[in-house]
């Protein structure tokens, strides 16, 4: 049988090592072809299949420079399937399916896209399809999926804002004068990347990151400017972090301000609220302030985790192995109990993870100094090492999809 892989969704620094993994499992486990569908599960409605060139891929090494490649190198959607199993969509799916005779679908992306694994999954058992198995493989920078211990893409994107707040805090102490500098980082409802900038404060001769704001958080706009004020009072540079989705309780920060559309799944697109509160103590406290925004390059840029690139690489692997004989599950990594970081992987089915949202615990958030000590033993072990990037003229140089697989 056949095999077929995609991408969806938001794309991360590792989730090419995630795809990696998938083709590497798909020839090990002797599959006829392994086929790549352009622009998520579109591209299979679409027709949009390329073939992997499996003894080109062996040949030049392509799992190296997979990795090495951050967003999503198959392209991406945003495509949520009708709710309705008798929908047309289904049908014409499956039908292109059956068409390139293949046996396993692996899909990679976050809780929208195990939506789409448990969707297609139970139009497997409603129409008793046999043959065709459907298995989910995870990612997303938000750290946000349920039934996990941490989500692959998570620990390059804390790697890359951690290593960025410490080359900023260089700069905003260059002046002998009052400044606050925020820092907005992605998250929506869940505050883990956020938090990860408290990550930068490890091992540093002062509080690098003297505040931070998350979705979490309830506090309203007076306490927040209360807060800069008696931090000024111990550093006159401040770094505040602070996450796309926080709003203060008073409704300043309305949803409104900041939204310019959704997604596919109806999902609100954020940014600004950085800027909004810099304008707030600019006007309020007469201090000199600024925003900068982080935005997509927290999820696809070179600064590659080795350690998050090696365990999405293995999810990949493990996402063929489980689908060879089995459907309707997704590949997951727990920690091990013990001082050493050590993980081990299992399965759940995708209902455990779709439309879901893992919070950071509520006991890390007592106050900042808990959540500081508790986001440090957490997130440090999964920043660890560098995926080597190759440089031409002082550029990093990406493979192209075209250079291992053809038009079918």
């Amino acid at each position: 049988m056949n095999l077929i892989v995609a991408q969806s969704g938001g794309p991360t620094s590792v989730i090419n090592s995630s795809l990696a993994g998938v083709i590497d499992s798909g020839i090990d486990n002797d599959f006829e072809k392994i086929f790549v569908s352009m622009n998520g599960i579109e591209g299979i409605i679409n027709e949009h299949i390329r073939l992997v060139d499996a003894e080109v891929f062996t040949k030049e090494n392509m799992t190296k420079k997979l990795k090495a490649r951050p967003a999503s190198i198959l392209g991406s959607c945003r495509f949520k399937l009708n709710d309705d199993l008798d929908s047309p969509v289904y049908e014409k799916i499956f039908n292109v399916l059956k068409k390139n005779d293949i046996g396993l679908f692996v899909y990679i992306g976050g809780n929208d896209s195990m939506d789409t694994v448990k969707k297609l999954n139970a139009y497997i058992a409603y129409k008793n399809i046999e043959g065709i198995n459907v298995i989910g493989c995870p990612k997303t920078i938000d750290n946000d999926l349920e039934g996990m211990d941490h989500s692959p893409g998570f620990g390059s994107a804390a790697k890359y804002i951690a290593s960025t707040l410490r080359s900023l805090r260089c700069d905003v102490d260059i002046y002998d004068l009052e400044s606050v500098t925020f820092v907005e980082i992605m998250g929506r409802h869940a505050g883990w990347l956020a938090a990860s900038s408290l990550i930068s404060n490890y091992n540093y001769h002062k509080d690098l990151v003297n505040l931070l704001y998350i979705p979490e958080d309830k506090i309203s706009i007076d306490e927040l400017l209360g807060d800069i004020k008696e931090a000024l009072k111990t550093d006159k540079n401040l770094l505040v972090a602070i996450a796309e989705g926080f709003r203060d309780v008073d409704g300043i920060l309305s949803e409104e301000v900041f939204t310019n559309t959704k997604d596919g799944f109806n999902h609100p697109i954020v940014s600004g609220v950085g800027q909004r509160l810099a304008d707030l103590v600019r006007d309020r406290l007469k201090i000199k302030s600024r925003a900068v925004e982080l935005n997509i390059v927290q999820r696809s840029n070179t600064l590659i985790s080795e350690t998050d690139s090696r365990e999405a690489y293995k999810l990949g692997y493990k996402a063929v192995e489980l689908g060879t004989t089995r459907t309707n599950l997704v590949p997951v990594l727990r920690r091990k109990e013990g001082e050493a970081y050590e993980v081990y992987y299992t399965e759940v089915s995708p209902e455990e993870i779709a439309n879901r949202e893992m919070k950071i615990p509520q006991d890390w958030l007592v106050d900042k100094k808990t959540l500081e000590k508790k986001i440090q033993a957490y997130a440090l072990p999964l920043i660890a090492g560098e995926v080597k990037q190759v440089y031409e003229k002082g550029m990093p140089v990406f493979v192209r999809i075209e250079d291992f697989t053809r038009e079918i």
